[in-house]
């Protein structure tokens, strides 16, 4: 008889973005909902603009400076995000456990053409493989937008059948490079406002999106191993699911109903149902098809349910992270239901009829079980991950000595 599925929690996190170099500055950027998009240096466009730019950033603490020198800026951030998470669960590897240990981690954007050269693209986690003593399965993945939940899914996966005891995952992306930024002006995705409001989803004035940089990393575990250790736990993966479909040239899909699938099937993999998730971390990409879409997405999932749910995004104040989007909001989930405190949307003013949702304005405190974490990449990648509060239960008290 096969054993049964582990369970998985998350007893790590490592991020950094605009608003901060660690999860409690990220953390609490975002309870207070203050943006931190500043003016994109002169001849990045040609014209003013912001972004979610890591400002006084010198790389990875305690990392050798000829080593961090090869990385690119996006493997930099995963490597300090990676590091931050291993020393926040408190957990060291050693020769006996290094192959149980896998590392994942996604990005939507390659190496830039001006630094490192592409094999040292995914060297950030191998780099963190190395010095934390970690040579279990170690892979890059690029799912767009949805890379870093797709990673952390995926890992979470090797966790459940027992492939793996442990694992590092996320996502990281630095897209502020000129070449990055050309194309998504040329596809009209970015937004005409200069102002720290400019990334506005869901609101009638969007009218594009401010691109971000940053990385956020998890360290996932088999739950009965981490309260045997007496692991600190964040919250739980209770479910999760990746669905692709067609895109038209970059453009955001048009098959609803395969991204729907995607949020579904998280739901039928956790045993709940749609009325049991109390709050929704959005994808947030505040394009006018973008957002519509992902309204349209939450309306065939959750019914008239979500109008009663929490909806936010971590977007408007750390801008679109892309590949690492879905992870640092999968941050701000396990935040948020640790302290049982919704962040909000802090740049929303006015509805739009096609994204008729009730979104989240100000910080809100209440009892929360659950909440979906969803990204989207504009090639039809579709991610869902839904985490549970941590709740302690019968057992889970330490072994006597």
């Amino acid at each position: 008889m096969p054993d049964e599925p582990r369970r998985v929690v998350i007893t790590g996190v490592g991020a950094i973005s605009a608003a901060g170099h660690d999860p409690p500055a990220v953390w609490e950027a975002l309870l207070t909902g203050k943006p931190a998009l500043t003016p994109l240096p002169g001849g990045a466009l040609d014209r003013p603009a912001v972004a979610g730019r890591i400002a006084h950033y010198d790389g990875p603490a305690g990392v050798p400076a000829d080593f961090t020198a090869r990385l690119s800026r996006a493997s930099q951030f995963a490597l300090d995000a990676a590091i931050q998470a291993v020393a926040d669960a408190r957990i060291g590897f050693n020769a006996e456990n290094a192959y149980a240990v896998a590392s994942l981690i996604g990005s939507a954007h390659g190496p830039d053409p001006a630094g490192p050269p592409a094999p040292l693209f995914s060297a950030g986690l191998a780099g963190a493989s190395t010095g934390l003593n970690i040579a279990g399965p170690s892979y890059a993945i690029d799912a767009g937008a949805a890379s870093g939940l797709v990673a952390i899914h995926q890992a979470a996966e090797m966790v459940r059948s027992g492939s793996v005891r442990a694992a590092l995952a996320g996502g990281a992306d630095a897209p502020l490079r000129p070449e990055v930024l050309a194309a998504y002006e040329a596809r009209g995705l970015l937004s005409s406002q200069a102002t720290p409001t400019a990334q506005r989803p869901f609101d009638l004035l969007r009218d594009g999106m401010v691109l971000g940089e940053g990385a956020a990393v998890l360290l996932l575990e088999d739950r009965e191993l981490a309260v045997l250790r007496g692991a600190h736990i964040y919250g739980e993966l209770i479910g999760g699911a990746v669905t692709a479909g067609p895109a038209a040239d970059g453009a955001p899909p048009t098959d609803v109903d395969i991204a729907r699938q995607a949020v579904g099937r998280a739901l039928r993999d956790a045993g709940l149902s749609p009325g049991e998730i109390d709050m929704v971390f959005t994808a947030g990409a505040a394009t006018k098809a973008g957002d519509a879409r992902e309204t349209d997405i939450l309306e065939r999932s959750f019914g008239s349910r979500i109008l009663d749910m929490y909806v936010t995004a971590t977007t408007p104040v750390l801008g679109y992270t892309v590949g690492a989007s879905g992870a640092l909001a999968a941050v701000a989930a396990l935040f948020a239901l640790a302290e049982q405190m919704v962040p909000p949307h802090p740049v929303y003013a006015e509805a739009d009829p096609d994204c008729a949702l009730d979104i989240t304005v100000r910080a809100q405190r209440d009892h929360l079980h659950a909440a979906l974490v969803s990204a989207y990449g504009s090639a039809g990648q579709n991610a869902a991950l839904l985490i549970g509060a941590h709740r302690a239960e019968p057992g889970d008290e330490l072994p006597m000595a």
